[in-house]
């Protein structure tokens, strides 16, 4: 959104979050009409225009309306989800979906608010009954630790500590009460001295963020972003709805280093159990005096709230989750300004990943060497990572960075027969075996061209139909796309276009396109396009698929 219109907005006394004002609507009366449209727009006091094209670009807010969503992430897709879409849109209104979040038990589906494990071999009136009788979600996926100390997952696993009594029983809150007993740069220089980065993908290094918005002019915001739309990823789901106080209190933290006063927890759509929790947790702190007006008697104030997505992949990426928030198109923002100088409103502002912010108040309680001990120099700490349904032990693994990816695979995964593993999404990397020996951290990832992403990993199996996933992944691409720039929203399409026709000449022709999509595209989503689909072309040659 342009400074023009982020002021005419404000000026006109816009509401804060007029997309969850048209959510609302969709949810009670369905996708507006163009009458409805305008009357909208008149209320929020928004540009038709502006209005329209959001309500275009949200799958939640034009679908319409479907008892079952399907989940075609890449772990769903693998486990024949297509074919279970198929099945189930002959018998009731049915839509898919990227990603519900429990690709450990893939294939899976939303029957409005509830997750349905479908099972591999179950057909669709099974499922369809199963959706329709109704109970409870299904438990949490299995959490080992490989590493000397459990941080990011110290709280998952056992059970009721997302209730406020259980989770302060435990610790949660401490640090910041202590902290608040000293000054916010304390607070600053223990994260900075950490050496954490980032846990959402980009491992940019956390106290630099923090110390560039607490230097910039406030207002400032803290967002905590658990979008997380990686298919094959699922440990922010986790924690928002097991560690709900632990995100809380990284983000209240977060807000006392930079001087923030506002905060917003952003969850995709795809987790409804999710949104639910963080909204009971971010309730109960305030009525405890942890959230809101003079925290704990400190004089510090600081509020959250938490900001449903409407079913947009590229809403991970941090301008284009502040679109979204802002009233418009998750679209990417050109960058400088960072979010950091000009994010939320135009304001200062912090974008950390949950599991980012589940770190600090580790970090914060134990003091910046004990997290620097464990890792490596340049990438401290521990990381929590995300096993498939492909796997014979399949859940979340917490590992010590540096760790070799084999340990994590073979040890604790159980890994047999795999003919690679696609790390970090649609826009990671698929990682052959000869490669498993690569130490887990930034450094020596970035040496061997492999992402690490937000820890996502999934198993291809060597009877894995390649060309099929090579099409999902393509289809994926072209229908998340931003359509911000051209090359990534033309590219992407004309990409599956050649690939579905197939013949002489098209592995020619994908190249030179993908060498276009990659050196003219905006932001990461075009940019790193081009590496996972070069690799699995690679793979799909070298069998001969």
């Amino acid at each position: 959104m342009s400074d023009a219109l982020r002021s005419l907005l404000a000026a006109r006394g816009a509401p804060r979050f007029p997309l969850l004002e048209v959510r609302d609507h969709v949810a009670r009366h369905g996708p507006p009409d163009a009458a409805v449209l305008r009357a909208l727009a008149d209320r929020l006091r928004m540009p038709v225009a502006a209005l329209r094209g959001a309500v275009s670009y949200y799958a939640d807010l034009h679908a319409e309306r479907a008892e079952l969503c399907v989940c075609r992430g890449t772990s769903c897709a693998l486990a024949g989800a297509d074919g279970l879409a198929d099945g189930l849109s002959r018998l009731t209104a049915c839509r898919t979906v990227y990603c519900v979040g429990h690709c450990d038990r893939s294939p899976a589906l939303l029957a409005g608010e509830r997750v349905v494990l479908a099972g591999a071999a179950a057909g669709p009136e099974e499922v369809l009954r199963e959706a329709r009788a109704g109970g409870a979600d299904p438990p949490p996926p299995d959490v080992r630790c490989l590493a000397p100390e459990r941080i990011v997952t110290r709280r998952l696993g056992r059970g009721g500590l997302a209730r406020l009594d259980r989770a302060r029983a435990d610790g949660a809150y401490s640090a910041l009460e202590r902290a608040l007993a000293g000054p916010p740069e304390a607070v600053l220089a223990a994260v900075v001295a950490s050496g954490e980065r980032g846990r959402g993908g980009a491992g940019f290094s956390t106290g630099r963020k923090w110390r560039a918005a607490a230097g910039a002019p406030g207002p400032r915001y803290v967002v905590a972003n658990g979008d997380e739309g990686d298919p094959g990823s699922f440990v922010d789901r986790v924690l928002m709805e097991e560690d709900p106080h632990g995100i809380i209190e990284g983000a209240a933290l977060c807000a006392y280093a930079v001087g923030a006063a506002e905060g917003i927890v952003f969850v995709r759509s795809e987790y409804p159990r999710a949104i639910a929790t963080m909204e009971r947790a971010i309730r109960e702190a305030r009525a405890a005096g942890l959230l809101g007006s003079s925290i704990l008697g400190s004089g510090f104030t600081f509020d959250l709230v938490v900001f449903p997505g409407m079913g947009s992949y590229v809403c991970g990426e941090e301008t284009a989750l502040l679109g979204a928030i802002e009233g418009f198109r998750a679209e990417a923002r050109p960058r400088p300004p960072y979010p950091v100088e000009s994010g939320l409103y135009g304001r200062p502002t912090v974008v950390n990943n949950v599991e980012t912010l589940v770190n600090v108040p580790w970090i914060v309680a134990n003091g910046p060497d004990a997290y620097r001990a464990l890792g490596t120099e340049a990438s401290p700490g521990t990381k929590a990572l995300s096993l498939n349904a492909g796997f014979a032990r399949p859940g979340i693994v917490e590992v010590e960075l540096g760790t070799p990816l084999s340990a994590v695979l073979e040890e604790a995964g159980g890994a047999d027969d795999l003919v690679a593993v696609l790390m970090g999404g649609p826009m990671g990397s698929v990682v052959r075996p000869r490669d498993w020996d690569v130490p887990l951290c930034h450094e020596a990832m970035a040496e061997r061209g492999v992402e690490l992403g937000h820890g996502g990993i999934v198993a291809l199996p060597r009877d894995a139909d390649l060309r099929a996933l090579l099409l999902h992944w393509l289809t994926f691409m072209a229908e998340e796309s931003c359509g911000r720039c051209v090359p990534c929203r033309i590219g992407s399409r004309r990409l599956l276009e050649i690939a579905r026709a197939g013949g002489p000449g098209a592995r020619a022709s994908l190249d030179r396109l993908l060498d276009v999509v990659s050196q003219g595209s905006l932001c990461a989503f075009g940019q790193r396009i081009p590496v996972p689909v070069g690799e699995l072309l690679d793979l799909i040659e070298e069998r001969g698929a």
